[in-house]
C-alpha cells in the first residue's frame, strides 16, 4: 500500500515551517493518481504558502508496481538512507523474483517506470543510450550531459531518447531502430545481466559499460 506521511519542512527562503505531505511509498495499482503525478513530474513539487518560494523535494521513496513486477527505490544523492543493510530476500520473501532498482533522482525514477511499463530490459536500454549519446554528441558538436529513454515508436519500429547537451536547456531527440535494442539485449543476456537478484541495484551508464567489458572479455 502507499505510504503518505506529514513532515515539517523549513522554507529556505523565508524560514517558515510548513507541514508537508510526502509520499514515502507509492503503490502504482492502488494509487494511479500518485503514479500520474510522478510521470508528469509534479508529485515532488513544493511551494511555501508564506512567501511563494518553489522547490522540488527529493526524499527517499519506494515505488512498487505489482502488475509489472518491479520496485524502484529513490535514494537521493547525499542521503544516508540505503538498503545495503537489509537482506531483502530473507526479510521480504514475497519480493523474490521482483525486479528491484535504486535511483538517485526523480528523473531516474520516471525513466525506470517508462522502461518497465514498455516491457523493456533496462540494461539493454542503457546500452542503446550509451551508443546514441555518442551519436548525439558527434551530431551536435558538443558533449551530452544527460540522456533519458522516452518511448518506443511501435509503428516506426524505433526506440526514442532525449538528450540534454552541455550548456543547452532544451533536450534533443535521438532514435534508432528497435533492432539495435534487440542486439543490445543479446549482449546483456550473453553477459548474464538479466536475472532478477535479491538486492536493489543501480542500472545506469556505469552498469552498461561493465556489461560491455564483460561481453568483450575485458578485465576490470
Amino acid at each position: 500500500m502507499s505510504m503518505l506521511t506529514s513532515k515539517d519542512v523549513s522554507c529556505p527562503h523565508c524560514g517558515a515551517v510548513v507541514k508537508t505531505q510526502m509520499a514515502e511509498g507509492i503503490n502504482a495499482g492502488e494509487n494511479p493518481d500518485l503514479k500520474a503525478r510522478v510521470l508528469d513530474e509534479t508529485l515532488f513539487d513544493w511551494k511555501c504558502p508564506e512567501c511563494g518560494y518553489e522547490a522540488q523535494l527529493i526524499y527517499p521513496c519506494l515505488y512498487h508496481d505489482k502488475s509489472k513486477n518491479f520496485m524502484i527505490y529513490v535514494v537521493p544523492n547525499g542521503c544516508n538512507c540505503a538498503l545495503q543493510s537489509v537482506d531483502v530476500s530473507e526479510a521480504f520473501p514475497q519480493l523474490d523474483g521482483v525486479t528491484k532498482r535504486v535511483v538517485s533522482t526523480l528523473t531516474g525514477l520516471k525513466e525506470k517506470i517508462l522502461i518497465f511499463e514498455a516491457g523493456l530490459n533496462d540494461y539493454a536500454v542503457e546500452l542503446v543510450k550509451l551508443a546514441l549519446a555518442g551519436v548525439a554528441s558527434k551530431k551536435h558538436g558538443t558533449n551530452v550531459a544527460e540522456g533519458y529513454f522516452c518511448f518506443v515508436d511501435e509503428p516506426g519500429g524505433r526506440i526514442v531518447f532525449s538528450f540534454f547537451l552541455q550548456d543547452e536547456k532544451e533536450p534533443v531527440q535521438q532514435s534508432t531502430r528497435m533492432d539495435v535494442y534487440h542486439k543490445s539485449l543479446e549482449i546483456v543476456e550473453s553477459a548474464g545481466a538479466c536475472a532478477a537478484g535479491d538486492d536493489f541495484i543501480a542500472v545506469d551508464s556505469t552498469a552498461a559499460e561493465r556489461v560491455l567489458r564483460e561481453y568483450r572479455g575485458e578485465e576490470e
